[in-house]
């Protein structure tokens, strides 16, 4: 009970050292419970200014947690992005996640990994139905190598690795097209110009193959956003023995300016080490000086019956302007 104690007064007294220091600091502070386990609640402070990046720190009833990122200017590779996340559970199991993202040349490369002797939900205990696919093992190492090559304006290569848990890879080829309309000619227009056009959104096509241990088949989605920020994402996957189906809805505005509404459904039975079957809702609205956030999420564990959880968070800065990693 005393070491809890001393946890949320460093937190506190960081956050209260941070409000001095000039740029934006953020306090943070959440709750959750899903079905079976015992509460989990959060104090942190988030977007602390360190070097051209940013620091987080967090205290909950189930572990510290601390996440840096950096940016940096490699030539000829151009801006790189670094992060690292840690956390520390009470029986003294670690989490650690680093990961590293920058361009080189026409390619876009996405590195990540995480070694762990600590269960994710050991630390969130929503972490299994997330939108992207969890690690759900006790212990272990993952990776995962993602590149973007663009072979024109409105094409783009990919290619995607993971390895760890179940060793899987995949590639394929993205079309993008901006969607838009014809204004018709206003009183006075010179006859001879070009039409003027307004942008009401865009659309990606995707089609590619997935293959590796327990997984092959044809992959296939579409992205569209609208001009307002609508957000409207399906994919897709079909094979001999495998098969699955993504998909996401995110609005910002939709429940009044600042606000932002989330909606997602995962179905993927070929996943072995995460959960196969995620759905997930997520608010975010503006609420006096922060933001007052309230996420539902539930699905199926590999193998077993399955849960549901909420979390409720807000979060408000102590003073400055945002600041940019």
């Amino acid at each position: 009970m005393r070491s809890g104690k001393r946890r949320w007064m460093t937190v506190l007294a960081l956050a209260g050292a941070a409000g001095g220091v000039a740029g934006a600091v953020n306090l943070d502070f959440g709750v959750a419970y899903h079905s079976g386990t015992s509460g989990w609640a959060r104090v942190g402070v988030s977007d602390l200014a360190l070097g051209r990046g940013t620091l987080t720190l967090g205290v909950s009833n189930r572990a510290l947690e601390a996440s840096v990122v950096q940016g940096f200017s490699l030539p000829p590779a151009g801006t790189v992005s670094a992060r690292l996340e840690a956390a520390v559970t009470q029986q003294g199991g670690l989490r650690l996640a680093p990961g590293v993202s920058g361009t080189l040349g026409p390619v876009a490369l996405n590195l990540a990994g995480t070694f762990f002797t600590a269960g994710a939900t050991e630390i969130d205990p929503l972490a299994a139905w997330t939108l992207a696919p969890t690690d759900l093992r006790a212990s272990g190492w993952n990776a995962d190598l993602t590149a973007r090559y663009r072979v024109s304006r409105s094409l783009i290569a990919l290619a995607s690795g993971g390895f760890g848990a179940q060793n899987q890879g995949s590639l394929g080829l993205e079309w993008r097209r901006d969607l838009t309309r014809t204004l018709p000619p206003a009183a006075g227009d010179d006859p001879g110009s070009a039409p003027t056009t307004e942008t009401l959104g865009s659309l990606a096509l995707r089609l590619g193959t997935r293959a590796g241990q327990g997984v092959l088949g044809v992959t296939g989605g579409l992205t569209y956003r609208a001009a307002s920020g609508l957000t409207l994402t399906l994919d897709a996957l079909a094979g001999p023995e495998s098969w699955g189906v993504t998909g996401s809805l995110n609005a910002p505005d939709l429940l009044g300016e600042g606000s932002m509404f989330a909606l997602y459904v995962a179905d993927e039975p070929w996943r072995q080490a995460s959960a196969p079957l995620r759905v997930g809702a997520e608010v975010t609205v503006p609420a006096g000086p922060g933001t007052l956030g309230l996420a539902v999420r539930g699905g199926q564990w590999p193998g077993r019956a399955g849960g549901v959880g909420a979390r409720v968070s807000y979060s408000f800065p102590l003073g400055g302007t945002p600041g940019t990693p």
